[in-house]
C-alpha cells in the first residue's frame, strides 16, 4: 500500500506499508520527485529490557526513511521520527 502526501514547498512525502503483508523489515526506494518515502514493516514480538531492569517481550515494528537531503534536512527527518516514536509507543497524546 502506498501513501503519497504534498508537501506545500517541494516534493512529496510517501508512506510504503508492507506490514499488512507480514513483511517485517525492507528499504523503500525513493521514487524521482519525491522527498522521502517511510517503509513500514509488521510489529513482531521481540524481548527487551525494561524500565525496571526485567526482561519483557513488546510488540515493535521496524520504520526507516529514504529522503532526498536536497529536499529535507537529516536534522528535520530525524525529529520527525522521534515525534512519530512517541505517538505510537503512546498513542492517549492523540486526543484532546
Amino acid at each position: 500500500m502506498l501513501i503519497t502526501i504534498s508537501v506545500q514547498s517541494a516534493g512529496t512525502f510517501t508512506l510504503s506499508n508492507l506490514g499488512m503483508f507480514g513483511v517485517d523489515r525492507f528499504d523503500a526506494i525513493l521514487p524521482p520527485g519525491t522527498g522521502a518515502i517511510m517503509a513500514v514493516g509488521s510489529s513482531q514480538p521481540t524481548v527487551v529490557g525494561t524500565k525496571d531492569g526485567r526482561i519483557g517481550i513488546k510488540s515493535q515494528m521496524q520504520v526507516n526513511v529514504t529522503a532526498d537531503h536536497r529536499v529535507i534536512y537529516g536534522s528535520d527527518l530525524a525529529a520527525f521520527l522521534q515525534t512519530l516514536s512517541k505517538i505510537i509507543e503512546d498513542p492517549k497524546d492523540l486526543t484532546f
